[in-house]
């Protein structure tokens, strides 16, 4: 006995063509199967594209708000030192007594 003997005759092998296994479906009842699947797929696309443009405009929020950040840290040094310098007139003095810190 041959080891494709033993594998010929095993119930987990059978030796038939794979169109025999295939139950045909109707033509409608195709039809019907692949136009759910094409609506299923133009869904998942047209939820993918609208996902896409919302984290495109988070991304564009957060880059206009570091943008700002980056501006307002460079401006804060040269803001401060103006506001410190000694002032130099006596009306100049006044003004700053009475502003707020």
């Amino acid at each position: 006995m041959s080891l494709l003997d033993g594998l010929a005759s095993s119930p987990r092998a059978p030796l038939q063509s794979s169109k025999a296994r295939m139950k045909k479906l109707p033509k409608k009842s195709q039809n019907e199967k692949y136009r759910l699947k094409y609506l299923r797929l133009r869904k998942a696309a047209k939820a993918t594209v609208f996902e896409n443009a919302a984290i495109c405009d988070e991304i564009a929020r957060l880059e206009e708000k570091f943008l700002k950040a980056k501006e307002e840290r460079r401006s804060s040094p040269t803001d401060l030192a103006f506001m410190m310098r000694v002032p130099s007139t006596p009306w100049a003095i006044a003004v700053l007594e009475y502003m707020p810190a």
